[in-house]
């Protein structure tokens, strides 16, 4: 655990450059380790995720959560104070609000044992899915923009970026494992809806 002494205080200078380029570094790699080579192993000598590597996956996700305290302004496990601005607390706090129930959503939609990759028991093209082959990962992207844009800085455009690769480092893992299991079904439906957002 990060210590309570090593986050910003509000108002305080945002933690140096050099030690957040480390902590996000670490996080990706952790990132890295976790979808593409303990889940990916799992889904292939598996078909479906263990306990060890489901929990991993949370933890992956919670660590992103908590390098926010790396540019919020207060510290950790406090809250921080809204801003000042009204516009941006709004548009902040509505991006955050729509992101948070709309994950909520797909993931109850996909049923929890798929959603957290242990059980498949078909291949799930309703609701949001019909539009998105990911939804929950591009509404999750709506709670990470939300905090960002309440909080705005270098650092969290930097933590947009690094939610970005671990989120795609596990939906290229899903991807594999999903074409392995639903054959030509599978490819139709990449073909047909997009991995993350519909285009014109």
């Amino acid at each position: 655990m990060i210590c309570r002494s090593s986050f910003p205080d509000r108002g305080s200078v945002p933690m140096k450059t050099a030690s957040y380029l480390i902590l996000s570094s670490l996080m990706v790699l952790f990132g890295y380790l976790v979808f593409r080579v303990k889940v990916r192993r799992d889904y292939e000598r598996r078909e479906r995720l263990s306990a060890i590597s489901t929990l991993l996956e949370c933890l992956v996700f919670c660590l992103h959560a908590n390098l926010s305290y790396t540019f919020l302004p207060a510290r950790w496990p406090d809250l921080p104070s809204l801003p000042d601005n009204e516009f941006q607390k709004a548009a902040g706090l509505g991006i955050l609000a729509i992101g948070i129930v709309v994950t909520l959503w797909s993931m109850i939609s996909l049923r929890l044992r798929d959603t957290l990759g242990q059980q498949t028991r078909g291949l799930y093209r309703s609701g949001f899915y019909r539009y998105s082959r990911n939804p929950q990962i591009v509404v999750y992207g709506l709670v990470v923009i939300g905090l960002a844009l309440l909080w705005p800085s270098i650092y969290s455009l930097g933590w947009i970026l690094v939610y970005g690769a671990i989120a795609h480092m596990m939906v290229r893992t899903e991807e594999e494992h999903l074409g392995r299991i639903f054959g030509s079904e599978y490819e139709d439906y990449c073909v047909e809806v997009p991995r993350y957002l519909p285009w014109p």
